[in-house]
């Protein structure tokens, strides 16, 4: 089985199940489309209840994500955002493993994205990033909880409070990714690993166990006051001046200047 969307490609051979981010102009940046396409097709394949394991990668073999489209304009920003959270919930309550196939950069929401899956398999040119403090943002904390629970405290700090790209062997040795290849033998390491995982395992057996790792780990909740603190705090950031004069700057593909406002 094949679907072809124009922003997004699934793949299905077997029990696995492939998409593909198809946008390689855009160093596959996902525009709001293409959001909203992966988190329709993502819950497609959760509702058939016949793929045991889904593989998340780029169309081609040098970018996984560059992360969301800033290119689509200031008026279709507030779409992309929406899109983006629908996207990312249907990862979350995928219930089969997922693995992230990761050629070249990984970058915000495609970092997001990865720290998601449930393996995370990079070739040794791939980067990863979330530059968001350079657009005068910050990460919603969610998504800094997820990495920071993947990678720990030294390591979330050290990609979330500079804006910089780690490499792929940086990212190895703090837990970002799961396994180190060259990049000729990646298709055959996800390859080996998905078959693994959908022949020699038990569905159900896997299901439960992801399950359970989630509410153990992923799904502590937060006091609610620090709940509401932390989303004001996000709110507050990603008003401000200083947000709208990065995306502003992106966009006009221009330094920013930013005022602490």
């Amino acid at each position: 089985m094949v679907t072809l969307l124009k922003e997004i490609i699934r793949k299905d051979d077997g029990r696995i199940s492939t998409i593909f981010f198809n946008r390689p102009e855009k160093r596959n940046a996902l525009n709001a489309d293409a959001l909203f396409q992966l988190g329709d097709i993502v819950n497609q394949i959760e509702r058939e209840n016949k793929i045991r394991v889904l593989v998340l990668r780029g169309a081609e073999d040098k970018n996984f994500s560059a992360g969301v489209d800033l290119s689509c304009g200031k008026n279709n920003f507030k779409r992309m955002i929406e899109g983006l959270e629908y996207c990312l919930n249907s990862l979350i309550n995928f219930s089969q493993p997922m693995i992230s196939m990761i050629y070249g950069p990984a970058i915000g929401a495609g970092l997001d994205i990865s720290v998601i899956s449930d393996f995370r398999i990079a070739a040794n040119g791939a980067s990863f990033g979330a530059p968001l403090v350079k657009l005068g943002r910050t990460y919603y904390y969610t998504a800094i909880r997820r990495l920071t629970r993947l990678i720990g405290l030294a390591g979330a700090k050290e990609i979330l409070l500079t804006g910089r790209l780690i490499d792929a062997r940086r990212a190895l040795e703090i837990g970002l990714v799961n396994q180190l290849v060259h990049e000729d033998d990646l298709e055959s390491a996800v390859g080996f690993l998905a078959n693994e995982l959908a022949e020699d395992t038990a569905p159900l057996a896997v299901k439960v166990t992801k399950l359970t790792i989630k509410k153990l780990f992923e799904e502590t909740p937060l006091d609610p006051s620090l709940e509401d603190e932390l989303k004001r705090f996000a709110d507050e950031i990603n008003q401000s001046e200083d947000a709208r004069e990065g995306i502003n700057a992106k966009i006009e593909k221009r330094k920013p200047v930013f005022s602490g406002r």
